[in-house]
């Protein structure tokens, strides 16, 4: 169940998203958005997969593996006195999505899902060695990981050689092959700190991304996020596995080359980030016109199968107010604000931040309704609509903003307001000039830390 319930469920939402933008002019343009997406591999299953998985598709697998790439664990545990090991494949998540676990499983036809109540997640995990030997080793060697996750699984699978060849068989074998695979399990996982020149190499050469891989991995390691209610799409993983984000990049850019776009479309650009304290790159895509015109139809393309898939939606309709100028309006400032706050991380039933009520359905069509802002259809980029808008409404000289302050009555107007910029308004309450938080907050009715209210035009006010 989802943590906004009753507002729409998953499946309406995507339909429902599609129906606005159908009867919009929205829909003209991302209908000429002639995006060519590279063929994917046959439908159909190698035969040995698919007598064991007569519910699974290539596409399906394909997603797992870049969802294991992401999420997956590939584990060897033992007795404190290694007279025993066992192997581990595993998917550990937030409580919430434990459906996508439980789908994982009745594909799979293997494994066990449950819930951990004091870490609020849940697990879906196969031990059983012939499981592990006639199943999801075989799904892995069909559909190779990408990331240095590879080199974990390449362990795995020979401490899974040596237990079925083991003498004694899987149940008992020897304490030699016991040592051996100690060995292995030394090198694995945490145990790896770093990797040399020669697996660096191994796994940069093998590297090769698809559009199914790249969903899953995306519904694991992918953001679609609001850096002050502005939409950006990133990707994060740590530094070892750059090679993997370098190849993300190189195999988004080689769609986008060779599709026929309108000029706006053709800058395609990739922020590459690293946090020197975690060790973690980032690549982010936040140009609206690029994020528009080639992320949107990417993922348009195929269907989420993760509770991610809100956070998606809910995303794609953030792009398309702030590409169509429905950001710039009083109402679609609002519909930003709580579309922000309500999805990613503050969807969870978990989070101890204050719950925003998403956005009705009611309220976005009715936004979608009117005449766009920006004229999209001047060919001019997002950031020169923007532009001639704030000039238009007289940007240069400033934005004048009211600012009421919260008091034991209600919201009264702050001394001092109107302010004739918003610069000038931000030093009053505290702020740096150069701030965002009224352009964020402006005309939403919602209260910066509960105590301000900022509007574009004087209103009766009083907020109890």
């Amino acid at each position: 169940m989802f943590f906004f319930t009753p507002l729409i469920s998953k499946k309406d939402l995507a339909s429902k998203t599609k129906e606005i933008f159908g009867k919009s002019e929205i829909s003209k343009f991302i209908s000429n958005l002639n995006l060519k997406l590279p063929e994917n591999n046959p439908k159909d299953l190698p035969i040995h997969l698919k007598k064991d998985m007569p519910n699974a598709t290539r596409e399906f697998l394909q997603w797992l593996v870049g969802f294991t790439d992401a999420e997956g664990f590939f584990y060897i545990y033992n007795n404190k006195t290694w007279t025993a090991a066992s192997l581990r494949f595993s998917i550990e998540l937030h409580a919430d999505d434990i459906g996508i676990l439980y789908k994982i499983a009745q594909t799979l036809g293997v494994g066990r899902v449950v819930k951990d109540k004091k870490r609020n997640s849940a697990v879906f995990y196969v031990v059983n060695i012939n499981d592990i030997i006639r199943l999801i080793i075989p799904i892995f060697q069909e559909f190779p990981l990408q990331t240095t996750k590879y080199l974990d699984f390449t362990c795995f699978s020979k401490a899974a050689l040596i237990k079925s060849k083991s003498p004694g068989g899987v149940s008992k074998i020897s304490k030699t092959d016991l040592m051996e695979i100690k060995k292995i399990k030394e090198t694995m996982n945490s145990k790896r700190l770093t990797i040399d020149k020669k697996q660096e190499d191994f796994l940069s050469n093998k590297v090769s991304i698809n559009m199914w891989w790249l969903l899953g991995f995306v519904e694991g390691e992918g953001t679609f996020g609001y850096k002050h209610l502005v939409p950006y799409f990133q990707i994060a993983q740590h530094k070892k596995n750059l090679f993997v984000l370098i190849a993300i990049e190189t195999f988004l850019s080689n769609i986008f080359k060779q599709s026929n776009n309108p000029l706006y479309c053709k800058d395609f650009h990739v922020k590459y980030t690293l946090n020197k304290k975690t060790g973690v790159y980032s690549i982010t895509l936040e140009k609206i016109d690029s994020i528009f015109c080639h992320i949107l139809p990417l993922f348009e393309s195929m269907s989420f199968f993760t509770r991610k898939s809100i956070d998606y939606h809910y995303w794609i309709i953030s792009v398309v107010m702030h590409k169509f100028g429905y950001y710039y309006l009083p109402e679609g400032k609002k519909i930003a604000l709580q579309i922000s706050s309500g999805t990613n991380k503050h969807r969870y039933s978990t989070n101890d931040l204050n719950k925003t009520e998403l956005p009705s359905v009611d309220s976005i069509s009715r936004l979608f309704a009117q005449t766009p802002p920006f004229d999209v259809n001047s060919g001019r980029s997002h950031f020169e609509l923007v532009r001639e808008f704030t000039i238009s409404k007289g940007g240069r000289k400033g934005f004048t903003v009211y600012v009421y302050l919260s008091s034991s009555e209600g919201y009264k107007e702050l001394k001092g307001s109107p302010f004739s910029t918003y610069g000038a308004a931000h030093v009053v309450i505290g702020l740096k000039s150069g701030s965002r938080v009224i352009g964020r907050y402006i005309d939403t009715g919602k209260a910066y830390k509960d105590k301000y209210i900022f509007t574009s035009v004087p209103v009766l006010i009083n907020y109890t």
